[in-house]
């Protein structure tokens, strides 16, 4: 099994590149996925609205994620009330699919990527991958998607405060994708990572 994540800030593409590799046959993960599902457990939940209020919960008692995030993003002591809380177990399990086998892998070849925004961030996930990409793209072009996606512009802003810097994420790379252009611009950078990872293979 190779592992591979896919880092990179807000609308940098990332969601895309992890998608193109899944295209190509590889077993996508998706990091925040994950965490949503932990967010879920009894301990946590109960954890997160001690945090950030009661009235997180919806009537049904789900978590009302989108009060969360405004919640939990305001500002950088928040984010890290939140990361102390979901970490622990958003690493457990990611340890237990990398290292227990828990994405039942077809033969020791198999390409598995982790979509895993903030890498940075959560400092200790980094040695369970053999590769790291690094998807960047300018932060006018990055505003313009995340708006275009529904969110507000102040809640753009706050985002990009608290999330780690291109320099920082290129820092622990190995391989740095360029989206500032069109999806085929993108696609050809994809594909020929790719090739060259599959050249490896050959070797």
């Amino acid at each position: 099994m190779y592992v591979v994540f896919v880092t990179g800030g807000l609308a940098s593409g990332k969601k895309t590149v992890c998608e193109l590799l899944g295209k190509a046959g590889a077993t996508v993960l998706d990091l925040d996925a994950i965490a949503k599902e932990e967010q879920e457990d009894e301990q946590i939940l109960a954890q997160l609205t001690e945090a950030f209020g009661d009235d997180l919960l919806n009537a049904n008692g789900t978590l009302d994620r989108r009060l969360l995030a405004e919640r939990a993003f305001a500002t950088p002591e928040d984010a890290e009330r939140l990361n102390s809380i979901c970490w622990p177990a958003v690493s457990e399990r990611l340890s237990d699919i990398v290292l227990g086998g828990g994405c039942q892998m077809r033969n020791s070849n198999e390409l598995v990527v982790v979509e895993i925004p903030l890498l940075v961030e959560s400092g200790g996930f980094r040695d369970l991958a053999d590769e790291v990409i690094c998807v960047v793209a300018h932060e006018d072009i990055r505003r313009a998607r995340a708006q275009a996606r529904g969110m507000s512009p102040a809640d753009v802003e706050n985002r990009l405060a608290l999330q780690a810097t291109a320099a920082e994420r290129i820092a622990i790379s190995d391989v740095v994708i360029e989206n500032n252009d069109s999806l085929a611009a993108l696609e050809e950078q994809v594909n020929g990572w790719l090739a060259a990872h599959r050249a490896r293979l050959e070797l």
